[in-house]
This record gives C-alpha cells, structure tokens and sequence, in this order.
C-alpha cells in the first residue's frame, strides 16, 4: 500500500507541472524529423485524443505503450488506414501473439505515402516533373508482467525516410510500463517514444538555382521522442455499461507539454462510443470515434472509426479492421 501512495504521489505531482512547465518552456517545433512517428495507430486512442498510454488492450497497444501489450489476449490483427490531409495517406498494420507464461510479442509495419507532388524551380516555377514522399517504419515489441500487478514492454523498430533521391534512416525504440495499483481500476502508464540516434540522410539532390543533380551533404536530425504519462480508470462498470477514462501528460522533445482527455463507453462490450480532447496543440483538438464488435464463434471481428479536428487543416478520418483468434 505504502508503494502505491509513492507512485500515486509521483503521478500527481508530475501531473501538477505540466501546466506551468507548458508555459514557460520553449516550443522547439522543427527540431526533429520522422513526424509521421507521430500519428496515431488504431481508431480507439485517437477518438479519446490520444489518452490511451493505460487503457491500450488491443494490438495499437503496441503503438501506444509496449507495457500494455500484456492487455491482449491470443492472437490479435488490426489494420488502420489513415486518410491524411493534402492527399497524404498512412497504412499500419500490427499482429500480436500472447504465449503464456512467457510474455506477449508484437510486429507491426507502418507505411506513409504523399502522393505526387510538383517538382520546380526557380527556371522552372510550374513544375512539370513530380516527386514523392515516403516514410516507412518496421517494429518488433516484447512485453510480459514482472509482478502480479506491474509490465514492461520494449519496441525496436526501423524507420525510414525518402524524400525523391534523398532518404535516411535510423533504429528508434519505445519503452513502456502499465502499473495497476490494486485501487479500484486505477491504472499507471508510462512510455518513452522514439528514443534513438539521429538520422543522417543521403543521396541526390536538386539545387534550386539550375536544376541539376548533385551528391549533397545533409545535416543530421533527432528522433521526435517523447514521454507519456497516463492515468486510467473504469468509472462505470455496471451490468452492460462501462466507462473508461483516461487523463494522459505529453512531454515531447520538440513542443511544448500538453494533455490528452479521453473516455469510452461501451455497451454490452459490442458497441462503443469515444471521445477526447488535446490541450495546447496548435491545430488538434477535438477527437471522437465509434465502434463494433463482433462475435464469431471463438473469433472477434472489430471494426472503428475515428475523426479528429484539425481546425484550419482538413478533418482526419481513420477506419481500423480488427481480428481476434
């Protein structure tokens, strides 16, 4: 009980910080490179704003904290796609697999496509060759209980990025804990996304003045790391109905600290409702989101969609499929 008041203790007083540290820190925006690292996986954390660090318990846990993958049981499939604003489209696909007694393993694969954009320059202000844009990750989670109430979990992942002829690469890795504090529901999450080395591009490119190739020296970027804390709990949980919410604090290394504010609500486990917000962001806000399941026998089919606001950019749309076996 005393190491629960500690963790409780610590949670809040972080807790407390965030809106004073939100005012006096520094926006370090255009700091780091691989933003796509940052766009959420799965229908469900992104309808409650992202707040989903310790309520993650299907195969996006492996997204959203490692730690959590203990949450998910079998053998679980979902694919999301992400219809971005500028025609940009994002495809991520996770396959989890629980082996008892051992741990739970996840490999997920993420791809981002621009579509064709014009190429010009100065000589040539219209453009009448196109370019793309690509970014790709691959990843490999681990995560098992260490204790009867506390997890960890560890990704690996790969990330690239192609900009025409110039790309880079790097190795990132996301660190996670989910901690239940024997308190009613109450859950502890806690992530480091995207901790790695700097990635150094290379290749070909076009100078502006004259159009002609050439091998360039290009600086190199940090990772957009970040570090999450979330605080989860079922409000509900009465015949058919249940409620979670979940309050998350964001720290990331190239913006200002915010908060994420989500709910869920689910009916007889079939159908769910979602909602969030995100505080002191400069175009995200409000987040909403349904959801089905399925029942197939032995088998689950799920099906969500999320919806977030981007204010002066278009709405963002997501469709996740999901299967359990």
């Amino acid at each position: 009980m005393k190491r629960t008041s500690m963790i409780l203790a610590t949670a809040l007083v972080a807790f407390l910080l965030f809106p004073s540290a939100a005012e006096a820190a520094f926006a370090k925006v255009g700091t780091s490179g691989a933003q796509f690292l940052k766009i959420g996986v799965g229908c469900r954390g992104v309808a409650m704003g992202g707040a989903f660090v310790a309520t993650a318990d299907d195969a996006s846990a492996a997204y959203w904290n490692p730690g959590a993958l203990v949450r998910v049981p079998g053998t679980q499939f979902q694919f999301t796609g992400t219809q971005l604003y500028g025609d940009i489209l994002y495809g991520n696909g996770i396959v989890t697999h629980e082996m008892v007694g051992i741990g739970t393993f996840a490999l997920q694969f993420g791809l981002l496509s621009s579509g064709d954009m014009d190429l010009t320059t100065v000589t040539n202000p219209d453009g009448n060759e196109t370019f793309t844009c690509s970014n790709m990750v691959v990843g490999v989670s681990f995560a098992r209980m260490l204790t009867d109430r506390f997890s960890a979990g560890m990704t690996a992942k790969y990330v690239r990025e192609t900009w025409d002829d110039v790309s880079g690469g790097g190795i990132a890795v996301d660190l996670g804990t989910l901690y239940d504090t024997g308190f009613k529901t109450l859950r502890i999450g806690m992530t480091i996304q995207n901790f790695g080395p700097e990635i150094t591009p290379g290749g070909e490119d076009t100078t502006w003045n004259s159009g002609v190739d050439s091998t360039t020296s290009f600086s190199a970027y940090a990772m957009p790391m970040a570090f999450k804390l979330g605080l989860a709990m079922d409000v509900v949980d009465q015949g058919p109905h249940q409620v979670t919410v979940e309050v998350d604090g964001v720290h990331p290394a190239d913006n200002v600290e915010q908060v994420n504010i989500g709910a869920e609500y689910w009916y007889n486990n079939m159908i769910a409702l979602r909602g969030g917000y995100r505080v002191n962001t400069d175009e995200e806000g409000l987040a909403a989101g349904a959801g089905f399941r399925v029942p197939m026998g032995d088998k689950t089919l799920t099906l969500d969609y999320a919806y977030q606001d981007f204010n002066r950019l278009e709405m963002v749309h997501r469709a996740s499929l999901g299967f359990t076996f």
